[in-house]
């Protein structure tokens, strides 16, 4: 007796499905493999303008998966005002980028160089603004001291200061004080003021308060170079420090 073999019947249908599910992730994985960067984000940033860093990636062609945070990076990193840069995105089309610049302290004129608070000397296309310039030159270990010292002066207060001149201290051609310089203010004021106490020109606008409260509105020489707590101030007359010392006893 042969026996019947049933055969099986092809449910089209199902297959169908299959094929429509399978040809819908691969379409989904290819556009989001695909995807490019819809928008960029930038923080932190404060000299460089968005529209510069995002020139110089030139990625606005990529796709936001295949693209490697760390050769966003590490790019980025290249640029001299950049100091530290962290890089997060999304699978929607979104680039994060988290900037720490590094900070501009002043202009030297002699080297026609703006100079960072790392110490490194990049070129200066008028680009960043309200920066005083360094107009003589300076020895080189109080040219260290005075980078190193102005990072301890508020951005705020920096700003005022027009020009920085390097303007050691003598008294009868004896030189007593290497680290004194000599700050031009925005608002016409003369600051004397020393590399070991430049910390107390962030304190410039309240004690230039107090001088106009006890005379009047007038323009003159802060003398911030002591380690005493005594401000001198006069009407910028060429007075030495030894006469200043004697009038205060």
């Amino acid at each position: 007796m042969n026996k019947k073999v049933k055969k099986k019947k092809i449910r089209f249908k199902g297959l169908l499905v299959i094929i429509l599910i399978l040809y819908l992730l691969g379409s989904i994985s290819y556009y989001l493999w695909k995807m490019p960067i819809k928008n960029i984000y930038i923080s932190g940033n404060d000299y460089l303008k968005d529209s510069y860093l995002i020139n110089y990636l030139n990625i606005k062609d990529e796709s936001i998966i295949q693209i490697r945070k760390k050769n966003i990076e590490s790019k980025l990193l290249e640029i001299d005002l950049i100091k530290e840069v962290k890089v997060k995105k999304n699978y929607f089309g979104s680039l994060y980028i988290d900037i720490i610049e590094d900070r501009v302290l002043f202009y030297n004129w002699n080297v026609k160089k703006a100079v960072l608070a790392s110490g490194k000397e990049i070129d200066y296309n008028n680009d960043y603004l309200g920066i005083p310039t360094l107009i003589n030159y300076v020895k080189n270990d109080v040219y260290q001291d005075l980078i190193s010292k102005l990072n301890k002066v508020s951005p705020e207060i920096l700003k005022l200061v027009s020009e920085i001149e390097y303007s050691p201290s003598e008294i009868n051609g004896k030189l007593v004080d290497e680290k004194r310089f000599l700050f031009r203010m925005n608002d016409g004021n003369i600051v004397y003021i020393n590399t070991p106490n430049i910390d107390k020109i962030n304190n410039y606008l309240e004690i230039y308060e107090g001088i106009v409260n006890k005379n009047g509105n007038v323009n003159g020489c802060l003398y911030l170079d002591s380690n005493s707590e005594n401000k001198h101030f006069n009407l910028c007359k060429e007075v030495t420090k030894e006469v200043l010392d004697a009038n205060e006893n």
